[in-house]
């Protein structure tokens, strides 16, 4: 056969084979994987798949630039069977997807941000260890479903307390 006859089978060939792997690639990042809460014993590393976390607490994904009309911030502190637990960086925040939750961490301090959309979204303790992905309710932290306390600046506090401007919230239960 002569060279011309062969050119349009070969870019035949090529559009079938580009087409095919084309197809087989995905563009941008994966599906999330469904938001599960965690019960077993600690460390609790932030969720991989952040945005999971975020619809499952009930917030709008929000741009990782975003901050809100008045952010503030919070401490957040967890004790289990007496030992410190500690709070991760990256809590709220999907760096792969470029989306934050309203609450989210930087660091490992404790520290909680607030960034809410309006200054009346009033965001929980519950939402945030749903969004650490930690099993939390009036009864159980985690595993450990006896003697629940929480404390909001060294008072008691219902265990779904919300979130306030510069307060230290304290989170403990035993096993």
């Amino acid at each position: 056969m002569r060279a011309g006859r062969w050119r349009p089978a070969a870019g035949t060939a090529s559009v079938l084979l580009v087409g095919g792997v084309l197809a087989g690639c995905q563009v941008g990042p994966a599906a999330p994987a469904a938001a599960e809460l965690r019960t077993g014993a600690p460390p609790w590393d932030a969720p991989r798949d952040a945005v999971s976390y975020i619809d499952k607490a009930g917030f709008e994904r929000l741009p990782l630039d975003f901050s809100g009309p008045s952010p503030y911030s919070l401490t957040i502190a967890v004790t289990l069977d007496g030992k410190p637990v500690q709070v991760p960086a990256g809590l709220g925040v999907d760096k792969l997807r470029a989306e934050q939750a309203a609450v989210h961490t930087h660091t490992t301090d404790g520290q909680v941000w607030v960034e809410a959309k309006t200054a009346a979204e009033k965001p929980t303790l519950a939402q945030f260890f749903t969004l650490w992905g930690v099993r939390y309710d009036a009864k159980c932290l985690a595993d450990a479903c006896q003697a629940l306390k929480v404390t909001v600046d060294g008072k008691p506090a219902p265990w779904d307390t919300p979130l306030t401007r510069n307060s230290h919230v304290t989170v403990s239960a035993q096993s």
